[in-house]
């Protein structure tokens, strides 16, 4: 397992923990200690409360958090923003609402994974959050989830023979690949295909991605990947 790492940011860094799934106790300490805004979206508070942290705000309609933690944590000072239980959208969308209102330039979610709906629900907001100028990411242990919205170039910091997956979405990507086994120039990722899930890390440091067309979603086998940009003139 790796641990969240520790690049530098200029903007507010908001980690919000849902109410999914949690297999590394130690990993997610060391994930909320590197939050400028630490929220919890429901049952993510649980969790958290579980680990003795007290986030800023818990956010929902608290119909998965218990009772005992919820008073936990009022008695610790921690804010309650409470919404309808019927509503039109889901509790991580309005704690992610919550994080940029105090100012949240970057997001990470986690315990994002697990039920394919919530996951899937989850790469909606990252695709809302990218379309706002708001670099945002899925993370876990071993995970780290991103989309890239055209025209967008990064590099990736994980270890040779990471597993690195894309996925055209919508339609058909083009995109150029370096420093990966299966390395493509100007590549057309089809949005009904699998051409893009499965490859791997040549060299550390070497991999890096460019998308020329399209929206991806970008996954690596690491959970501190945090998808830097290239600087300009690094792109080709």
């Amino acid at each position: 397992m790796t641990e969240p790492g520790s690049e530098v940011r200029t903007r507010p860094l908001a980690v919000v923990f849902l109410d999914g799934e949690y297999h590394d106790p130690g990993w997610h300490r060391g994930l909320a200690a590197r939050a400028d805004i630490l929220l919890a979206a429901d049952g993510g508070a649980r969790f958290l409360a579980h680990l003795g942290l007290t986030p800023a705000a818990v956010i929902g309609d608290f119909d998965s958090l218990d009772e005992a933690t919820a008073e936990t944590l009022r008695t610790a000072g921690v804010e309650f923003v409470r919404h309808p239980v019927r509503k039109d959208v889901t509790d991580g969308e309005l704690a992610v609402g919550e994080a940029l209102r105090r100012g949240a330039g970057e997001v990470l979610l986690a315990g994002a994974t697990g039920a394919l709906d919530h996951t899937l629900g989850h790469l909606a907001i990252l695709r809302r959050l990218v379309s706002r100028g708001i670099a945002a990411r899925l993370v876990a242990p071993d995970l780290a989830v991103t989309v890239l919205v055209a025209p967008a170039a990064v590099a990736l910091g994980a270890p040779a023979g990471a597993r690195v997956s894309l996925s055209a979405v919508g339609e058909a990507a083009t995109v150029t690949l370096t420093g990966l086994e299966y390395p493509l120039e100007g590549g057309v990722l089809p949005a009904d295909a699998c051409l893009g899930l499965g490859n791997h890390v040549a060299a550390a440091g070497d991999a890096r991605i460019v998308l020329h067309e399209g929206t991806v979603v970008l996954l690596v086998d690491r959970g501190d990947e945090s998808f830097p940009p290239l600087a300009a003139g690094r792109e080709e």
